[in-house]
């Protein structure tokens, strides 16, 4: 593959991806991209060719001087050349060993991510941050992938798969964990004038926040994105948890797929874990409605342990809640008001993690966790009927579910067809409720 002003000596990559060697002394950084199984060169060679090209002649003429000097001003002047390229070596190497130490970090950091992530949602699926952007075309209009590094990735999304609108699902956490800027993206977006930026953050590894904020995500994500003008990006920060589970969201409540089955198709062009628990409560709590109910967690048998905690429920595996000390029964106990719904969890018993035997367990990915399934109040048949139906594994919408999401998520016309099966562009006002949303 040629580039110009320089060629790249070799394709096979160097000690770390991304890492490649110009045909020179010097190496150089290049971004690598990924779309499936390809990879994409979307920025120049970052070394100044230019000048690894003078230090190159600078050495053939150097080789090809006269090693028996006719003075000691020939000789003096020989050795002070040599020193200068010594030096500048020592600079190239010095910059080069800055270099990989950088990646080595990012590196580091991927690693201990992907544990996190392994740890939190039960999987075994992990993320390179130093590979650069990945991403999957899920539906004609719509992708999935991990979050944008530079500005480069706005041209090439927008250049290469015609995105229009980038949804950004990341908090400013998780940004400054790898050390990512926003703004430049952002700015990018606006001097291009042709694609869209939009934020809806939301806590990585949480699925009860996931929960409670999916039907304002999904009404953001309807407000910006017209099927018929183009795609919508949309990401996390790997693109494997957060992201899919709006995608599939969307894609039930607004676009007439069942759950189950879109969950297939996104598996199927994208390996992730997204929560379908979460998006199956969060239907029931749109259509159905809910109330918190207080749900009581206790532990009898304390053995000689004296801190117990729990994880999970609705703080997600971030936070620790505290038992404790139950008059008269010496019970370590844990009271909270919860949606109905059910809840995982892990106890942390004097700093470790475990579950206990005594709790209703489930296996989760490659994880064990405790659960708890909270009841809500006492619904007229035919709403606990059609709770039952919309938790459960293959429970579709109705016809008249899917016309009141419709209306309550998205009463803009981008996704409604008419009788000749066209789309009508049209926007109308954002509904006032989606503001009052927490």
């Amino acid at each position: 593959m040629a580039y110009s002003n320089c060629q790249l000596a070799s394709r096979a990559p160097c000690r770390r991806l991304g890492q490649w060697r110009v045909a020179s002394s010097s190496p150089s950084r290049i971004s690598v991209f990924h779309s499936g199984s390809k990879r994409y060169l979307t920025s120049q060679v970052r070394a100044a060719v230019s000048q690894a090209a003078a230090a190159d002649d600078a050495s053939v003429a150097s080789k090809s001087s006269s090693i028996t000097a006719s003075s000691s001003t020939d000789i003096a002047a020989f050795s002070g050349e040599a020193g200068i390229a010594l030096g500048e070596a020592d600079t190239d190497v010095s910059a080069t060993t800055a270099s990989e130490t950088a990646v080595s970090g990012t590196e580091a950091k991927s690693e201990e991510y992907s544990e996190d992530m392994q740890k939190k949602m039960g999987t075994t699926l992990t993320y390179q941050h130093e590979l650069g952007i990945n991403y999957n075309r899920i539906l004609s209009d719509l992708i999935v992938g991990s979050c944008l590094q530079t500005p480069e990735d706005v041209d090439l999304l927008a250049e290469r798969e015609n995105v229009r609108t980038i949804f950004c699902l990341q908090e400013d956490s998780d940004m400054a964990y790898f050390n990512l800027d926003i703004e430049p993206i952002q700015a990018r977006c606006k001097e291009r004038g042709d694609i869209k930026h939009v934020r809806f953050p939301i806590r990585d590894f949480d699925p009860f926040d996931l929960r409670r904020k999916l039907p304002k995500a999904v009404t953001r994500l309807a407000r910006g994105h017209n099927p018929s003008n183009g795609t919508v990006y949309i990401h996390c920060t790997a693109g494997l948890g957060r992201a899919p589970a709006t995608a599939l969201a969307y894609m039930f409540w607004l676009r007439g797929y069942q759950l189950d089955a879109a969950y297939e198709l996104l598996r199927g062009k994208r390996m992730c874990s997204p929560r379908i628990e979460a998006i199956r409560s969060a239907t029931v709590d749109l259509l159905v409605g809910t109330e918190p109910v207080l749900a009581t967690i206790g532990v009898s048998r304390t053995g000689t342990a004296t801190d117990f905690k729990v994880a999970g429920l609705d703080v997600g595996w971030h936070q620790q809640l505290p038992l404790e000390r139950e008059e008269g029964t010496g019970r370590m106990v844990l009271r909270r008001l919860l949606q109905p719904g059910r809840y995982t969890y892990k106890f942390i018993i004097d700093g470790n993690w475990t579950y206990s035997a005594d709790h209703p367990t489930l296996q989760d990915g490659n994880n064990i966790n405790n659960y708890i399934e909270v009841m809500g109040r006492t619904l007229p048949e035919h709403l606990a009927l059609a709770q039952e139906r919309l938790l459960t594994a293959g429970g579709d919408l109705t016809a008249e579910e899917r016309d009141e999401l419709r209306a309550l998520l998205c009463p803009w016309s981008t996704h409604d067809i008419d009788a000749s099966g066209e789309q009508n562009s049209a926007v109308a006002p954002q509904p006032e409720w989606v503001d009052k949303l927490p």
